[in-house]
């Protein structure tokens, strides 16, 4: 019994410390949201009906598109570095895949679910190596899936925050990316 007991206590601040970490997401969530709504590309790319959703799921997001940022960030500047870090970054696109999940983190972001013609979707990717990426595209189609919100010919703001050491945001970047 007394074994059992020293168990509990050994183990109840190990169970604390897991908790604090579901609001420190919550958290920053919620900032890049704000910094995202806040964006002047994204007001400028806000249509008529200004419906603003974030999508209830994580999806996968390749950093590819920002591997110039990247290449500072991390170091691999001057020559071949640079497809070093492409080669990298690929092999992290295939080794990070992952289908969409739920995340109650973003799902509360916004009452709104994002599938109305015309609403502007923010889809977020989970926190991967020092940063969160974020994607924004007009639900062209209309309807729930990621498939209505980005389709082939589109256009989408992709968003790349950085993320310091006490896990806030540093600072983003910002992209204009056209599929056509």
């Amino acid at each position: 019994m007394k074994l059992f007991l020293l168990v509990i206590m050994v183990l109840t601040p190990l169970f604390g410390k897991g908790q604090t970490a579901v609001p420190a997401l919550d958290e920053l969530y919620a900032e890049a949201y704000s910094h995202i709504r806040a964006d002047t590309v994204f007001q400028q790319h806000l249509g008529p009906e200004r419906c603003v959703a974030v999508f209830d799921s994580l999806i996968y997001q390749s950093p590819t598109s920002f591997s110039e940022i990247l290449a500072k960030r991390w170091g691999y500047i001057g020559y071949g570095k640079m497809s070093r870090l492409l080669d990298s970054l690929n092999t992290l696109d295939k080794l990070g895949y992952h289908k969409p999940y739920f995340s109650s983190q973003v799902a509360r972001l916004t009452p709104v679910s994002g599938a109305a013609k015309g609403c502007m979707v923010i889809l977020f990717s989970r926190v991967n190596n020092g940063m969160l990426l974020a994607e924004v595209s007009d639900n062209q189609e209309g309807g729930p899936g990621v498939r209505n919100v980005l389709s082939t010919f589109d256009q989408s703001i992709h968003y790349l925050f950085l993320l310091g050491a006490d896990g806030k945001i540093e600072r983003y970047h910002t992209q204009f990316i056209s599929y056509n």
